[in-house]
């Protein structure tokens, strides 16, 4: 299996691109972490070479636009596309059927003829709350982490713990946190049984309370930053801060990681 990074920014870093990922399979099938609005662009501008037709599967963390900005451009390029098979959609239950009522559906639902529904352009596969999804020899557990409290209520963003189906030592478990508070009590336990972590880590000097700063991250123990890849990050981050700090380095756009 293999984790490219197609941007490893924040939402608004033109230079290094959204974060969002493609997984390669040993199959050689892929599958996207989130597609934000800058996804394909990004991919073109990198030389990736990912096409539409390339993607088998997708997996969406939340609704912030840098996630899931590039899915209307997926749906429509592989529905009106004869050769094309509708992508897999993997995502939380309850944030499934908010993806298509509060994202996509004003762009989506109306074409000439007809009225369609979120079924007509993904294959959906909706996950209940702990459990996961198997994908290509490779099993995902979504991660529920606090990402923004809106007013009184929590908007949760779904990580992913990675591991491909096999004997569990020669096999890496990967935990990629998507957007995510700094919350080590809460999710301490998936650092620590994870061989590799990707860590949503903003660097902006003035903490916006629903990412992880970096300042944070450097108070987690040595064992925990020596396994840690930084990503989400603003423009002009330096990155020797990382590596000065004991994390493995922050993350470059286009970076691949084989496991």
């Amino acid at each position: 299996m293999k984790i490219q990074f197609i941007g490893a920014g924040s939402a608004f870093n033109k230079l290094d691109g959204q974060s969002n990922a493609v997984i390669t399979a040993a199959s050689g099938k892929k599958l996207l972490i989130d597609c934000g609005s800058t996804c394909w662009t990004t991919a073109d501008k990198l030389g990736l070479g990912l096409k539409y037709t390339d993607i088998d599967a997708v997996y969406v963390s939340h609704l912030h636009a840098d996630h899931v900005g590039g899915l209307e451009e997926l749906a429509f390029c592989t529905y009106f596309n004869p050769n094309a098979e509708r992508p897999r959609l993997f995502c939380n239950t309850q944030l499934m059927h908010e993806l298509w009522e509060q994202a996509l559906r004003g762009g989506l639902e109306s074409i000439q003829g007809k009225v369609v529904t979120l079924t007509e352009y993904f294959d959906c596969h909706p996950v209940e709350n702990s459990s996961f999804f198997v994908w290509e020899g490779i099993t995902f557990i979504p991660v529920q982490t606090v990402h923004v409290m809106a007013g009184y209520h929590i908007k949760y963003s779904y990580g992913l713990i990675i591991q491909e189906i096999g004997v569990s030592s020669e096999k890496p478990k990967v935990f990629f946190t998507s957007d995510t508070q700094f919350a080590p009590n809460q999710i301490m336990d998936f650092y620590r049984s994870c061989d590799v972590i990707f860590q949503d880590c903003e660097t902006s000097p003035f903490k916006s309370g629903v990412h992880a700063n970096f300042a944070d991250l450097t108070t987690l123990s040595d064992d925990i930053r020596s396994k840690m890849w930084l990503y989400h990050y603003q423009p002009g981050t330096v990155r020797q801060a990382a590596k000065d700090n004991g994390f493995c380095g922050f993350v470059e756009a286009g970076q691949s990681f084989d496991f």
